[in-house]
């Protein structure tokens, strides 16, 4: 943009003679450094200034804390607006008249009110709080020489269009500016009482925050159950409290006189609890236990990408199972302790082991041959119990082949043809009903009365 200099003329109305100012920029204000001095209350110290700028002259209103006008339209503080000749701009009782011509500016100055001074006491020039001029018509001015491409549509109290021209129109949009504002409690009471209605119905009516209704087990009355000690009678706080896990409810629940909630300790570090395996809110026809033994093999997958303690879960058995002889030696681990202890046949001879094989080959025989009834279509002894003839076709050598089909008779699928987990890989240990369907009387009988001696010493602790 090309700056020049633009001639500025200044002509106090009652005052001989005109200043003449060959600047690019001037102040105007209270302030004696000020090219135009205005010295009355209501104006700043630096309230205005010109500026000479492409053969234009713009006007700025410098103050923050007072007023001034372009035409009588309000000039907000630090805006600009160009000079037209005809121009009226109006500083507290001061009105200036802006005459152009070429690069030529002519400010004339008078005051609306005369004060009580004589209108013959004069000062210097550059006072004009020092004059008294005569009273105009500022409004009349104001009319006269204000154009439509000068007013300032769009503001809150103006329409945000131009007017049409016509001889009857109406162009007054409602505004905002005076509406009363959101009171916070409008918003506050409708939670509180959303809230308290949820809240009672949690308790009245709990079916109605859950996807499906509660198992039956757990819907029902039961009362004197074997493996629970209070009857959950499908209420939501027994299981859901405010402050500690639904884990703490299902072991708290599920110490009875013949179930312990013991868990193993490979879940226990990998935080595995009841819930992952038993879930709820699935109908009432729901069987838990069916679904347990599916999420084993939904869980213990390849294709599962969830690790636990920084391991991977895969595929055991390589997707099958069968006899635990690998190599001609026992991948089979053994009985756990609190197995062993239910079957007196596990301790008889075990001083006898002549090597960590021996004893797993003799724990592996002794859980299964005599004492477990055999299944339709399997050899059995005259007792109908399991033999060794019942997995096994020859003995010199050992045949190693059959047992790997024979297994599958006893621990068979309950699920979706998948393989019965739990029957080799004991997760509550402490529990009579395990095995049942394929242990004679005895076995039975002897291995109720040391879980029950079991789970009393652990539910005591």
């Amino acid at each position: 943009m090309e700056q020049g200099i633009g001639k500025i003329r200044v002509q106090f109305e009652g005052v001989e003679g005109t200043i003449i100012l060959d600047k690019d920029a001037i102040f105007i204000g209270r302030m004696r450094l000020c090219d135009i001095r205005l010295d009355h209350r209501s104006v700043s110290r630096i309230h205005a200034g010109i500026n000479f700028l492409d053969s234009e002259f713009f006007l700025i209103n410098l103050s923050s804390t007072n007023l001034m006008t372009l035409n009588g339209r309000l000039l907000a503080p630090k805006k600009t607006d160009v000079l037209s000749d005809g121009d009226i701009i109006q500083i507290g009782p001061f009105v200036i008249s802006a005459q152009i011509a070429d690069d030529e500016l002519t400010l004339s100055i008078h005051r609306q009110f005369i004060s009580e001074r004589q209108a013959n006491n004069r000062a210097h020039p550059h006072a004009a709080g020092d004059i008294a001029p005569e009273r105009a018509s500022v409004l009349k001015v104001f009319w006269e020489k204000r154009t439509r491409e000068k007013e300032d549509w769009g503001t809150l109290l103006r329409p945000a269009e131009k007017p049409q021209p016509g001889k009857s129109m109406f162009n007054w949009k409602p505004t905002g500016d005076l509406r009363r504002s959101w009171r916070a409690g409008m918003f506050v009471w409708p939670f509180v009482i959303i809230g308290a209605i949820g809240f009672i119905t949690f308790f009245r009516y709990p079916q109605a925050f859950a996807e499906k209704p509660l198992a039956d087990p757990h819907a029902a009355e039961i009362e004197n159950s074997a493996i629970a000690a209070t009857s959950n009678g499908n209420s939501c706080t027994t299981c859901h409290t405010a402050n500690e896990p639904i884990e703490n409810a299902c072991i708290r629940c599920h110490q009875a006189e013949q179930f312990h909630a013991s868990n193993t300790l490979a879940h226990q570090e990998a935080a595995v609890t009841c819930v992952v395996c038993h879930r709820e809110h699935q109908g009432a026809e729901f069987e838990m236990k069916p679904a347990a033994v599916k999420a084993c093999a939904e869980c213990h997958n390849d294709n599962n990408a969830e690790t636990y303690n920084g391991k991977k879960v895969r595929t055991p058995h390589g997707g099958s199972f069968g006899y635990p002889v690998r190599d001609g030696r026992w991948a089979w681990e053994g009985l756990h302790s609190e197995i062993a202890d239910t079957i007196p046949a596990a301790q008889a001879s075990a001083t006898k082991d002549e090597s960590e094989q021996r004893r797993r080959s003799r724990e592996f025989h002794v859980i299964h041959v005599g004492r477990l009834i055999a299944p339709a279509g399997m050899k059995a002894d005259p007792n109908g119990r399991v033999s060794c003839s019942s997995c096994h076709d020859s003995f010199d050598p050992v045949d190693v082949e059959t047992p790997r089909q024979t297994c599958a008779a006893c621990h068979s699928a309950e699920t979706e043809g998948r393989v019965n987990c739990v029957s080799c890989h004991v997760q509550h240990p402490f529990s009579e009903n395990r095995w049942s369907e394929f242990l004679g009387d005895e076995a039975i009988a002897h291995r109720r009365s040391i879980l029950r001696t079991q789970i009393r010493r652990l539910n005591d602790k």
